[in-house]
């Protein structure tokens, strides 16, 4: 899997409690670092303003629709945003201490384990690479030298990171030539162990595999769903309205139109006073716009994939909130219909939090049913099945396959965690595998040879998406050769809830 070669600091952690026998715990390791974040905005809002206003941030974070999803799932996103959060604010206070060395090596020890928290820390490491050189130099121009000791500050904080990240590129370099491996293959001579048993060595496969055209990700939205060009160009803006869960085209996830709408206001000084954090303000606001746009371009729009600038966004929010009180609403000079704007204004955004996160809490309440567990009404099985469809075929495969059974998946996705028996797991080049035998070889007989030169004895199906791939992909004849496979060199074994186990026949 290529899973097995991604940056994995919290995924030992995860380990450590699968070790010890418990796979709710990193459920909660993963929420710690939800809380450990909101304790980050809590201390940053605390200081540039009070207690109240840092626990109106520790509120808004932790209400908002995709940390409550994420809080529950065990991902590794949450765990980035915090190292990310805290490499920034490590940066704000390197330039508050007058760039003391000690907080520069923080923010890149942070950086460095964003990085080995997961792959798209190497953006949060290139943005605040540059964000060291400029700020330095935009702060120090009357030192002298000042462009040589900026690019050093930047080569520092670029160091440290890459030193607290470089375990995982060691290995990476170690098993396939390639440090971020699977990234960036092009530019690297990768080298995969010939043995892959799914890995065919045929020449013409090889050659398809080349004629291959791949399209951008923009692109891909509007072949996929026949998005107009304008409804791609608002993507930065639709993220905060449009969001849906399990939806791929509303990015799998919801944010809060908040975001957007409250750090308009961080950037209207209130009134008569200056704006003394008016710099800090612009890197936040430069780092969550950045980072959205370089993970929209690098990565796919998915909201979990932007978590990292959320903290960013929410510290923008709470300034603007504190603006809209602190502004002309207390001048006595205005009518009494335009001091209470202000207050309307937040009344209503107020209302708007309750709306969508308090009833997003509510929905995902109901959806996780957690009391019916907890209270033991439901058994651990029960409870699994009622969200993992494919977990009774698991059940089967673990209760009445032999030890030395090799099941290959189909449409299974990457949920080979029940499975306790060998497995290949699906990642696309299952299906792509058996395409190929599909379109050279005109023989049932061959295709099951081509199973057994591999070692697979079993084969696992989700029968709906299996089916609409085949009959949507294929002629008629193509489909015929493979119902004669499954149906006269399989024996189906088990069927039930749209999956199925087959044994290919010896």
């Amino acid at each position: 899997m290529s899973y097995s070669y991604y940056p994995m600091n919290l995924d030992l952690l995860y380990m450590v409690s699968l070790y010890l026998g418990s796979d709710i715990a990193p459920k909660f390791i993963h929420f710690a670092f939800a809380l450990m974040t909101a304790v980050l905005i809590f201390r940053y809002l605390k200081k540039r303003m009070d207690s109240i206003w840092g626990l109106g941030g520790v509120f808004l974070f932790l209400s908002i629709p995709i940390i409550i999803k994420l809080s529950i799932t065990v991902y590794v996103d949450l765990g980035l945003m915090f190292f990310s959060t805290a490499a920034l604010l490590a940066l704000v206070k390197w330039i508050e201490s007058k760039f003391k060395l000690q907080f520069l090596l923080l923010a890149g020890a942070c950086c460095g384990l964003a990085m080995g928290t997961k792959y798209n820390g190497l953006i949060v490491f290139f943005l605040l690479t540059m964000f060291v050189t400029f700020i330095f130099s935009r702060f120090n121009r009357q030192v002298s030298k000042a462009g040589i000791k900026s690019i050093a500050a930047g080569l520092i904080f670029g160091l440290v990171a890459l030193t607290v990240f470089s375990p995982w590129m060691i290995r990476n370099y170690i098993w396939t030539k390639n440090p971020v491996y699977p990234l960036y293959n092009k530019f690297f001579n990768v080298e995969m162990n010939p043995a892959c048993p799914i890995r065919l060595k045929n020449v013409e496969l090889k050659d398809a595999e080349k004629k291959n055209i791949n399209i951008g990700r923009f692109a891909y939205r509007k072949f996929m769903y026949n998005e107009e060009w304008w409804e791609t160009a608002l993507l930065p803006i639709r993220i905060f309205f449009q969001g849906k869960d399990n939806d791929f085209k509303f990015f799998d996830g919801r944010l809060s139109a908040l975001l957007l709408i409250l750090p308009v206001f961080a950037f209207v000084a209130s009134h008569g006073k200056n704006d003394l954090y008016r710099v800090e303000k612009f890197i936040f606001l430069a780092f969550c716009g950045l980072f959205i746009l370089f993970t929209m371009v690098s990565s796919g729009v998915r909201i979990r994939y932007l978590s990292p600038a959320i903290p960013s966004l929410v510290i923008l929010s709470l300034y603007g909130l504190k603006n809209l009180m602190d502004n002309k609403c207390y001048s006595r000079q205005l009518s009494f219909i335009k001091r209470m704007g202000p207050f309307v204004l937040v009344f209503a955004m107020a209302l708007y939090m309750v709306w969508n996160n308090g009833g997003y809490l509510v929905e995902q309440f109901k959806y996780v049913k957690p009391c019916s567990y907890i209270s033991g009404m439901v058994s651990r099985d029960s409870y699994i099945k009622d969200f993992r469809h494919e977990y009774a075929a698991f059940q089967y495969i673990n209760e009445h396959l032999p030890l030395d059974s090799k099941v290959m998946f189909f449409y299974i996705g990457k949920r080979g965690y029940f499975c306790n028996r060998e497995y290949f797991p699906d990642e696309g080049g299952n299906i792509e595998f058996l395409y190929t035998l599909l379109r050279f070889f005109t023989s049932p007989l061959k295709i099951k040879q081509e199973f057994q030169k591999r070692g697979i004895t079993h084969l696992m199906i989700n029968n709906f998406l299996f089916k609409q791939r085949l009959y949507t992909d294929f002629k008629q004849d193509k489909k015929k050769l493979f119902l004669e496979f499954i149906n006269n060199l399989n024996e189906n074994l088990f069927d039930a809830n749209g999956f199925s186990v087959y044994k290919i026949k010896l």
